[in-house]
Order: C-alpha cells, then structure tokens, then sequence
C-alpha cells in the first residue's frame, strides 16, 4: 500500500499563514481545526505532538466535523495490555477503574497526567451521540508491560523499545484496516527523519502515510520577533511552502545536529502556534492521582524493583519536587 504524501492545497487555503505579520497584510480567519483535518485527505495519519499546551486538542475532538474524518487516536500514554479494558470504557461501559489505562505505562509520569485522564472521558463522551460506523476508537501506543511481574531490572528490558510498540498498534490497527488516525506523542516519535521513531518506521511500509505537526515551544534565539511574524493563535502553518520553511533549521528545537544552510524544522509538516511561549501553561497533575497513596506506593515498589537511582522521576518523591520548584507557566 502506497499513499502519496503531499500539502493538501485545502491546508493552504485553510489558514495557512504563510505571509508574515509584519507584511502588513490582513490575515484570513483562522481555523487551524479544518486545516488539521484537511490533512487527512491525502494522508492516513496525522501525528501531533503531545500533551498539549493549549485547548487545541479537546477543541478537536469536540468539533462536530471530527468524526466524520478520523477513526482512531493513538496515545502515547495508554498500556496497550489493557486495551479490552479501553476499549470497554470508550464504549460506554462500567469499567471499575479506567486509570490503569495511563498509570500502568512504562513511563511514570503518565499516572499524573490529567491530559488523557480528560481525553479518555471527552472520547467516551463524544461516543454516545455517534453512530456504530462514526464511533471513534483510542488505541494505547505503549509496550503491553504487568507491573506485577516486574521484580527487577532484566524483567523490564522487553519493554524498553517503546517506539516497536507504537509501530505495531498503529500498523495492525490503523493502517492495514484502512482507518484514519490521529497519533499524540512526544514528537521524538513522530518526525519523519527520526531513524527508529515510530512514523519513521510505519513510513518505510507506509511511505508517506504521515502529516506531523509540532507544536510551537519557542524559537531557539531571537523568540519574540519570529513570534510576531506567526500572528494571531491559534494557528496552523505549513513548514513547505511559508516563511517557517525558509528559516535557518538552528532556529527550531531539534535536538540534533544539521548541517550549515540547513531550512524549516526537518521531518516536520505543518508548526502549530497556540500563543507566545511565555504565556503558555504547564499540565496540572491530576488530584485523583496524587490523593491516591496505595498508587504512590507501587510506583515506589516499581522503582525499587528495576533499581531507579534515587534522583530520577521514577521515585514520586522526585517527580513531586520538580513540580513543586516549577512555576505555572511553561517558563518561570
């Protein structure tokens, strides 16, 4: 199966701000929801960076075009063991305690995220008014690990490649179905130059398959002028063909090195702008989970168990002091 990867021109009709603010123009309405699912005319998978840091994503999943155009989301924050179980939930049914789903992941600090504890109830919710056929599915992306029969280091080792995990769900459950999803993952994930990351990976079988869409965390230099330039938020821009794309690579959060003359943000679509930096929120942490004490206990048993050093955010007390030195805000 090949799918053909390009800009969809319904994308840069959309809202794409291509002009810069500082040209004087007028600027169009923006409606970065349509231009995202505009995406999936051409492409099987839109992958998002994730946890959000704006309303963008509950903005749309409750848009009424949303269903029409996506089958799945697949979550980074979900023990894909416990699928039966998620299944069940987003279904409607009487599930005792749905939090396994994202606390029992390979990654500790998914059990105090309120984004999926939000998205998981927003989904079942949407669910109940939608018929069989428009009914969306949440898949969990992460290795399918028991925590009750982790005891040491070596027990853990099977579930380290978390990227394998993603590529499989997404192949067996999205893409040899012919369904349409929307991935939300950290964007190391996601890129299309990422050697083993999940998309990298689907995209040597499924070449093309993929529209990635970072999310704006601030330039690397020079923040509040290139902010300027993006306008009005939200909006979605497209790196191939606007002023994002004609941008030194060194400007962009990349985490690796390119070479000189490098442009745009590599392996990246389109750059989502939900406001400058400085005003962006940090995720609160879920009250449910910190008032939880018989979690915080196995989450102290787990990091025993696999001989977390004492400093790392598998101990909950660790987890608990950064957050507690961190401000509100993103930054500050």
């Amino acid at each position: 199966m090949r799918l053909v990867k390009t800009v969809p021109a319904v994308l840069a009709a959309a809202t794409l701000v291509a002009a810069p603010a500082d040209a004087g123009q007028p600027r169009p309405p923006s409606d970065p929801v349509g231009a995202l699912l505009a995406a999936f005319d051409t492409h099987s998978i839109v992958a998002k960076s994730s946890p959000d840091p704006g309303p963008f994503v509950f903005d749309l999943v409750r848009d009424p075009r949303f269903p029409g155009r996506v089958n799945d989301i697949v979550v980074e924050c979900g023990n894909s063991l416990l699928q039966p179980m998620l299944d069940t939930y987003i279904a409607g049914g009487d599930v005792p305690d749905i939090s396994h789903v994202w606390r029992d992941t390979t990654q500790p600090s998914c059990g105090f995220s309120l984004f999926y504890e939000q998205l998981f109830a927003l989904v079942r919710q949407v669910d109940t008014k939608l018929p069989a056929e428009r009914k969306i599915r949440v898949l969990a992306g992460d290795p399918p690990i028991d925590w009750s029969r982790i005891h040491s280091a070596a027990d853990m080792e099977p579930f380290h490649d978390r990227d394998a995990s993603i590529t499989s769900v997404v192949k067996t459950q999205v893409l040899r179905k012919h369904r349409k999803a929307l991935m939300l993952f950290g964007l190391g994930h996601l890129k299309h130059d990422g050697g083993s990351a999940a998309v990298a990976q689907l995209e040597r079988e499924y070449p093309g398959a993929a529209y990635v869409i970072a999310d704006h965390y601030g330039f690397t230099s020079d923040n509040a002028r290139l902010e300027q330039r993006l306008g009005s938020w939200p909006s979605l821009t497209p790196i191939k063909g606007s002023w994002l794309g004609t941008l030194d690579t060194a400007y962009f959060p990349t985490n690796r090195e390119y070479p000189p003359g490098s442009k745009g943000f590599p392996g990246v679509d389109a750059y989502l702008y939900q406001g400058p930096v400085d005003l962006l929120l940090r995720e609160p942490m879920s009250a449910r989970t910190l008032l939880d004490t018989d979690y915080l206990n196995e989450l102290r048993r787990r990091a025993t168990a696999i001989d977390a050093p004492p400093d790392s955010l598998e101990w909950p007390e660790t987890f608990f002091e950064r957050e507690r030195t961190s401000g509100v805000l993103l930054r500050g």
